[in-house]
């Protein structure tokens, strides 16, 4: 169960995130469908070059794959 302060820190927290994430969103919905496109794009690659990482890196493990931890 979280203990009494769970709540404040969660506030505090989301105070100071809340104008980040609406600037982010301003600047996106103002972003032209080719500029969203070629991010989309890079976020694709990104994520394609970080799983091939992951998989690397899980080849050098003891039976080839990630283990689940107990």
């Amino acid at each position: 169960m979280p203990g009494p302060g769970t709540a404040r820190r969660s506030y505090r927290a989301v105070r100071r995130v809340a104008p980040l994430i609406l600037a982010a969103y301003r600047h996106w919905d103002q972003l032209s469908p080719k500029e969203k496109e070629r991010y989309r794009q890079q976020a694709r690659e990104y994520a394609e070059r970080g799983a091939g990482y992951a998989r690397g890196a899980a080849s050098k493990l003891p039976g080839g794959r990630f283990r689940k931890q107990p």
